[in-house]
């Protein structure tokens, strides 16, 4: 069961007993993170109806008319070497956040942080350079909110919480020369866990995958880690929906049904199915395609039709699988146009948008073949398997030099590492199950090579385009940041090409 959550005095909220605040440094090969003291903390509430995750403390910087922010000190930093500041959002965001990071003594300010509509676990880093970490040595640091309506909480330094050190607090010093390796090893800890649903549900295909295809216990052993996190002890589902509201036991959207896909192979006879296959059968229109509202949309390829298929197979239930099957072709139908992939198609209209958004396309890819990968049926699916090569040949026309997609891929914007993931590895799960000729496997391996550009020194992934809740105008925008859902994506491509 997971610890309940309390309101500290200090307006720190804290998980089972209160952290002394005790600085710790953590080191991996080259891979150094110094932890800081916290003072100076607000009394903020957080706002009700809303909980954090796994029980982990936080922290809020509170909103632009506060006069008395946080303050963090280290002790010991090394004062000749650049550092990346960085911190992770422990509360959803709808909003565009700007926090001055002001040396707490003089109140110069040495950088800012840009967070924009941020879901609950992205980090946000900021890079400072040397004569900057000495001032912060010899100062500390203040964090003051110059923009946005609504405190914003980050993952407190919590010395009884050390598996996720690196989403707490922090300045990470690195000389790490092999990033790739690090990749791996964020991948295996807590550190990848994501919101349940959409999120989460590509994290746990990249572990479950990596798994699959280099047999290392430490990825099957921090699957297992991830769904504990979510379930009591009487295998209830217990999470946040993605505003931090509670939503234990129940199912939100079709996004969220995404993680039962490996449940399903690891425990195909949870009893959370039931809620799940009903959800779905509530949700079909009168063509049969499960939707939220009026919208279909391409995320139901993976979210919807990829886990139907899992479940159906391993019940035997040949419903549920021509279910699975219809989901897809409903989809080509409603969302393929010109042999363009658009993200959504809306029945009142009707209409389509986010034409050929990197990370639609990747839903649409990837729930196709994954579908048809688990597919035993009678029924013939040439007609998909077809569309699996025009998809293929149509979106490597749009690859670039760098392996990579622009986030919408027929259009001057700066690329996205998330999208791109999930089309290579697409491409690469079809190649392995001679769906697609080998040749595609190139395409997906240059994709990975071009990846490993965007990692930080220790392993977190770079250049995904922000959640999409800020319209086609954040995305076509330069705004990218980190996160372990790209990771997961990025975890699926490199099991598959290897």
């Amino acid at each position: 069961m997971r610890r309940r959550n309390f309101i500290g005095k200090s307006g720190a909220i804290l998980a089972g007993a209160i952290s002394s605040g005790t600085p710790r440094t953590a080191r991996s090969s080259e891979i150094n993170y110094h932890y800081p003291e916290i003072a100076n903390l607000p009394d903020v509430p957080l706002e009700p109806g809303k909980r954090l995750p796994f029980g982990w403390s936080a922290f809020a910087v509170p909103q632009a008319e506060a006069t008395n922010p946080p303050v963090l000190k280290w002790s010991h930093l090394p004062t000749d070497r650049t550092a990346r500041l960085r911190f992770t959002t422990a509360v959803d965001l709808r909003e565009e956040i700007r926090i001055d990071v002001r040396l707490a003594e003089s109140g110069k300010t040495i950088g800012k942080l840009d967070i924009r509509f941020a879901p609950v676990l992205e980090p946000f880093e900021l890079l400072l350079n040397a004569q900057q970490i000495q001032e912060v040595a010899g100062q500390g640091i203040s964090l003051v909110m110059t923009k946005g309506k609504s405190p914003v909480w980050f993952f407190q330094v919590d010395a009884d919480q050390t598996s996720h050190g690196p989403l707490q607090a922090h300045l990470l010093f690195s000389d790490q020369p092999d990033s790739l390796s690090e990749f791996y090893h964020r991948m295996a800890s807590p550190v990848s866990l994501q919101p349940w649903g959409w999120m989460e549900g590509c994290v746990m295909d990249g572990l479950y995958d990596l798994h699959q295809s280099t047999g290392e216990s430490r990825f099957n052993r921090t699957l297992h880690n991830h769904i504990s996190r979510f379930f009591d002890e009487q295998n209830q589902l217990v999470y946040e929906d993605p505003k931090s509201r509670p939503n234990d036991g129940k199912v939100s959207d079709i996004e969220s049904t995404l993680p039962h896909a490996v449940l399903a192979r690891i425990t195909p006879d949870h009893p959370i199915f039931e809620k799940v296959i009903a959800f779905w059968m509530n949700h079909r229109d009168e063509a049969g395609c499960v939707r939220d509202g009026s919208t279909t949309s391409a995320e139901g390829s993976y979210t919807i039709a990829y886990p139907m298929m899992v479940i159906g197979t391993q019940r035997n239930d040949e419903a549920l699988i021509n279910l699975a099957i219809q989901q897809l072709r409903l989809r080509r139908e409603r969302l393929i146009s010109e042999g363009d992939c658009w993200l959504r198609y809306h029945s009142k209209g009707p209409s389509r948008s986010f034409q050929n958004w990197a990370r639609g396309c990747a839903w649409y890819s990837l729930g196709l073949v994954r579908t048809l990968s688990e597919y035993k049926g009678d029924e013939d699916v040439s007609d998909l398997e077809s569309e699996v090569t025009r998809f293929a040949e149509w979106a490597r026309g749009y690859q670039k030099d760098s392996g990579l997609w622009n986030c919408f891929f027929h259009k001057d914007v700066p690329p996205d590492t998330s999208g791109s993931a999930g089309v290579a590895a697409a491409l690469a799960i079809a190649v392995k199950n001679d769906i697609l000729p080998d040749e595609y496997l190139e395409v997906s391996k240059l994709t990975l090579k071009g990846l490993e550009k965007y990692l930080t020194p220790d392993g977190f992934l770079t250049g995904v385009a922000q959640s999409n809740r800020g319209g086609q105008a954040l995305q076509e925008s330069d705004y990218r940041v980190i996160s372990q859902m790209g990771m997961g994506l990025m975890a699926q491509l490199a099991a598959a090409v290897s």
